[in-house]
């Protein structure tokens, strides 16, 4: 049901935002600092959890830096990790990050306490946060959005006005169902699902809790990332398919793994004081139309990239914060909101695509490749940390590992004794095929494109969204019907 905007006296902000984690909180920090009156709601109350992995490297934490929420974020206890390293059956490659804005390590903070300090530093901005409310509806009036529909978890249902209303609720968005883009206009299927807890640090005090690892072999990559308390994040990303062994038998799962990758039993040990081994089979990567009259999507609500490349955070908080710069000079002119919104999508798009296709790719399941190992030797040398340039987005992993590059680890590989040739050749096809269409698209920068491009694989679903299960792509849903004025 779409409700209309009566003219009768009610609550009146400038701009409403459902969902007040990363995403919601950046984009009513900037709204806020911006001189425009804000309400952030969000169905939970703060702290609480939430399904994530969050890894945050150097320009992540620079985003935490610009929201002004850093200091907070770094009470945490979460220490810094200037290091990263990526390792493949025997290969390793150790190197230090980039800094960015003056910020040369990451973090891993928990997410109950991280988005309790962004919450915290859009209040101390100005933005009022009601939690425990949820939305109900968009309303809207002349074909435009103009205020929501609000149902506290004690209490009656009520309307408010805004210039604009902001998606922030994640990948199951409502707030995307009810301005009608909830079905994805692009996507790719995830190959690969994703299982961790968390659980004592055996190395605490040694130089393993200064490092963010990636540690491959077989099928499945696992994931070390230090926390607060002396703690661990340990995050296993194999088969879609495995995700339902996991819940069976976790822990049986949990030592299969470490029995089959040498390193990451040795990083991770016995690793007491596990929590519950928590997982996900559905990570679908995909894009939904963002913006329209009066309205706009950030976050997980308009575009999610595989966990595997660790992007999730740090483009929620860029891309909320350059939302709410690029609204609030103008959210008083509905001609200058609109175009101001579909400018920050268009910003988004064009900044996010490389890291799109790149997740497209880590997500297929496959034997750790020679060109990888190659790759790891190469940058392993190498004097400055190209690898980790792709992490922190310095340069985008289609450059980093350019055709020529390629050329010479396949070379270099298929001198190798033992290698097979013939799956070489297949594999480097394949890169060559979906590299190609990535620097089309960087080239060609199309909006909202409706072809299949070469590293998304059809048949994804997102939750909360209806499946879009051919390769063809959903058309774009026309806006809601304009609700009659009371």
């Amino acid at each position: 049901m779409a409700y209309g905007c009566a003219m009768a006296a009610r609550e009146r902000v400038d701009a409403v935002i459902v969902g007040a984690r990363c995403a919601g909180s950046a984009a009513a920090i900037a709204l806020a600092r911006g001189g425009r009156r804000v309400l952030v709601v969000d169905h939970a109350g703060f702290p609480s959890d939430t399904l994530s992995t969050h890894a945050n490297f150097p320009s992540a934490v620079a985003e935490m830096q610009r929201l002004g929420a850093l200091e907070r974020v770094r009470r945490t206890g979460a220490p810094e990790c200037p290091e990263g390293m990526v390792a493949a059956e025997g290969v390793a490659c150790i190197q230090r990050f980039a800094a960015v804005d003056g910020i040369d390590y990451a973090l891993c903070n928990p997410r109950p306490a991280f988005d309790l300090a962004l919450v915290q530093t859009a209040r101390e901005a100005g933005a009022e946060v009601r939690e425990r409310t949820a939305l109900v509806d968009v309303r809207w009036r002349d074909g435009r959005a103009c205020g929501v529909r609000l149902r506290p978890r004690a209490g009656d249902e009520y309307d408010v006005d805004a210039a604009l209303v902001v998606g922030a609720d994640g990948r199951g968005s409502t707030t995307a169902e009810r301005v009608g883009a909830g079905v994805p206009y692009r996507g790719s299927r995830n190959g690969r699902g994703l299982a961790f807890a968390y659980a004592d640090d055996p190395h605490a005090g040694t130089a393993w809790r200064r490092r963010m690892i990636q540690l491959r072999a077989g099928v499945t990559h696992t994931l070390v990332f230090p926390c607060p308390d002396d703690r661990m994040l340990v995050l296993f990303m194999g088969p879609a398919e495995e995700i339902s062994d996991f819940r069976r038998d976790p822990w049986g799962m949990w030592n299969r793994k470490l029995a089959e990758n040498a390193l990451a039993a040795e990083r991770i040990g016995d690793a007491p004081n596990r929590t519950k081994l928590r997982s996900t089979a559905s990570v679908a990567a995909f894009y939904r139309r963002s913006s329209g009259p009066g309205w706009a999507l950030t976050g997980d609500a308009g575009h999610f990239k595989d966990p595997v490349i660790g992007q999730g955070m740090r483009d929620a908080m860029r891309f909320g914060r350059l939302l709410g710069e690029a609204a609030a000079p103008v959210i008083d002119d509905p001609v200058q909101l609109d175009a101001a919104l579909l400018s920050a999508e268009r910003r988004r798009d064009r900044e996010c695509a490389a890291a799109y296709h790149w997740g497209n790719k880590e997500s297929r399941v496959a034997p750790v490749s020679p060109l990888l190992k190659e790759a790891l030797r190469d940058f392993d040398r190498a004097p400055t940390p190209h690898l980790l340039h792709m992490f922190d987005r310095v340069r985008a992993p289609h450059h980093v590992m350019s055709p020529l590059r390629g050329a010479r680890y396949a070379a270099r590989a298929a001198l190798r004794r033992g290698t097979d040739r013939r799956a070489l050749l297949r594999e480097v096809a394949e890169e060559l095929r979906v590299d190609a269409d990535t620097w089309r698209e960087e080239l060609g920068r199309p909006f909202r494109p409706s072809r299949v491009w070469g590293s998304e694989r059809p048949g994804f679903e997102v939750p909360g969204a209806a499946s879009v299960a051919s390769a063809s792509r959903a058309p774009a849903p026309a806006p809601p019907p304009a609700a009659a004025v009371p």
